[in-house]
């Protein structure tokens, strides 16, 4: 699923060091007024290019705390991402997600595939790996890859989606009855 009426959040508009908690709220209350305005289907990309500090405190209290927020009270179908210039500028963000498990979408340097940033279970990341290199999958096709039941892999898909990893979509079966496709997300 391409993203759709996305937008590009700079942090280097506050500065090139950002290191405090309170500087952490203030970007969470900018981030959070700007999911406000985002369709459905539509990801909020959080911009860490020209970034030279970007400490635990402030990551944790601007972005692993929106992603909690989201997860929780958040719009459903939108989605965070973040785009680091090297995996290194992400590091603090990434070890404080991992810390509260949770997890984001990332584009890391010039990678067109997104990664995981944060804590994803390995039953989840091989499901959400065969998703991103499928594109799409049901709950019988991951069973299948898998070899779980398909109860099993519909649980998994539907933790991926709550996670904002993938996201599903309801179709028609040709023999009658609906059933979720997960897509993979896209830049």
């Amino acid at each position: 699923m391409d993203m759709q009426g996305g937008r590009r959040f700079r942090l280097s508009s506050y500065g090139a060091r950002l290191g405090t908690r309170l500087e952490g709220g203030r970007v969470r209350a900018d981030l959070l007024r700007e999911f406000a305005g985002l369709p459905p289907g539509g990801a909020l990309v959080v911009d860490l290019a020209g970034m030279e500090v970007l400490s635990g405190s402030f990551s944790d209290e601007a972005l692993v705390e929106a992603v909690a927020w989201l997860l929780e009270d958040g719009p459903p179908e939108r989605y965070l991402w973040v785009a680091a210039p090297s995996l290194e500028t992400a590091e603090d963000l990434g070890a404080r997600l991992t810390a509260r498990k949770l997890a984001l979408l990332a584009l890391v340097g010039r990678e067109r595939t997104p990664r995981v940033l944060g804590h994803l279970p390995p039953y989840l990341q091989s499901a959400w790996k065969l998703v991103q290199e499928r594109g799409a999958l049901t709950s019988r096709e991951l069973a299948e890859a898998l070899g779980v039941s398909v109860q099993g892999a519909a649980v998994r898909l539907a933790e991926l989606e709550r996670l904002r990893l993938v996201a599903l979509e309801r179709e028609t079966r040709a023999m009658g009855g609906t059933q979720n496709r997960a897509v993979a997300l896209r830049p």
